[in-house]
């Protein structure tokens, strides 16, 4: 059996949660090739673009005869597909893939796999809560809006990712597979009139080292200087909601002057007060350094297709404070402290029940938590290697 792996999106210019989700998966199959001597691996990459996620460049390859790479570049999907005699299609990210050159994509002539994160466009298209973030600011939507545009002018025309999403899923025998049963409702609710089968496998738990060594100093002064700290990440994204944490925040310091707590968000342009520590983006060492030395986890987010980064906290014994929306509940069950991610009263109430809830109580929730849903990672990275590889 001859499989088409897509390795574009780990060519990404940025790193990202889908090519995780290629490597991890990728690397699996790798490992159990060899017991399975009739399966090749084609990877299909663009040769003039280099590997975000070096361990799946081609020169880790060289040898392995069951890995071939094809360069995507000048070619056209389906050629290659019988050019090489492929019998399944396999990609780790559907609305990437398809906001690429892929010529006539009706009638392969093999079976498709592809995996959805989310429908974070059409979700917020249809709950209309872009433009209700974007009223407070009005410069960032525009700055979102052109880049949205840039991107989607890029790949030809504002419709043409879902126009080849339904053609590549109506006209072969494809199967969708989603990372949270929230996600493979988003599928239905909007896709349903296509009649694909939906699956849900979790996303694979990404595997990150944390060195002891912490290079960013003002993390380094911060974890030296034994500070109480509140940890959130991405909070220059607007849907990472945290400027509404922050003000929450603020009005439980003032209610509560004698805490220790203080704030450290990443990804922040400033500091908003002495309890406020701003730090830049950082390397993956020190962001796992930042989750290890943190007291708990805020995580504001409007939208999510899985969420790593409540998983990534607990993984240490962090409790997490997070938005109730999407997939967080089925994700995190009853582990963490959860709130309403529009109304900041709900914020400052959470995080007032923080405070008065025993710490080790929402420590030891939030190791249970983890181990369970890793377990179920483990067996559904297991389960769908092997759907791959038996196809």
């Amino acid at each position: 059996m001859n499989i088409l792996f897509d390795q574009t999106e780990a060519q990404a210019p940025f790193y990202n949660g889908a090519a995780e989700y290629a490597q991890t998966l990728f690397l699996k199959m790798a490992e159990q090739l060899s017991s399975h001597p009739q399966v090749k691996i084609f990877c299909l990459y663009h040769s003039g673009v280099s590997f975000r996620y070096a361990q799946l460049s081609p020169q880790n390859f060289q040898g392995n005869k069951q890995v071939e790479y094809i360069d995507f570049s000048g070619k056209d999907i389906k050629s290659i597909i019988r050019d090489n005699n492929i019998d399944l299609l396999f990609t780790p990210c559907l609305q990437m893939f398809c906001d690429q050159k892929l010529g006539d994509i009706k009638r392969l002539g093999c079976k498709v796999v592809a995996v959805v994160h989310d429908f974070l466009d059409e979700e917020m298209k249809v709950s209309g809560m872009q433009t209700f973030m974007y009223l407070k600011h009005p410069l960032l939507l525009l700055r979102f809006m052109l880049s949205r545009f840039k991107v989607r002018l890029l790949s030809g025309n504002m419709k043409k990712r879902e126009k080849v999403m339904e053609e590549l899923m109506a006209h072969n025998d494809a199967t969708v597979v989603t990372v949270s049963q929230y996600s493979r409702a988003s599928f239905l609710f909007h896709y349903s009139h296509l009649g694909k089968e939906v699956k849900v496998f979790y996303s694979p738990m990404k595997v990150s080292t944390r060195k002891t060594e912490i290079e960013n100093e003002q993390l380094r002064n911060v974890i030296n200087n034994g500070e109480k700290y509140l940890l959130i990440l991405s909070a220059d994204r607007l849907m990472k909601n945290a400027e509404n944490m922050m003000a929450a925040f603020h009005k439980f310091k003032q209610t509560h002057p004698d805490s220790p707590l203080k704030l450290v968000t990443i990804g922040y342009k400033n500091s908003l007060s002495a309890d406020h520590i701003s730090l830049p983006f950082v390397t993956t060492s020190d962001l796992e350094n930042a989750y290890f030395h943190c007291h708990a986890l805020l995580y504001p987010s409007l939208f999510e297709g899985f969420g790593y980064p409540p998983l990534e906290a607990m993984k240490y014994g962090k409790p997490v404070i997070c938005s109730n929306v999407c997939s967080m509940r089925e994700v995190l069950e009853d582990s963490p402290i959860y709130f309403s991610p529009i109304y900041q009263t709900d914020m400052y109430k959470a995080l007032c029940t923080f405070a008065e809830t025993p710490y080790e109580q929402l420590a030891d929730k939030a190791r249970g938590q983890f181990q369970k849903v890793a377990d179920r990672q483990n067996a559904d990275l297991q389960e769908l290697t092997e759907m791959l590889l038996k196809n």
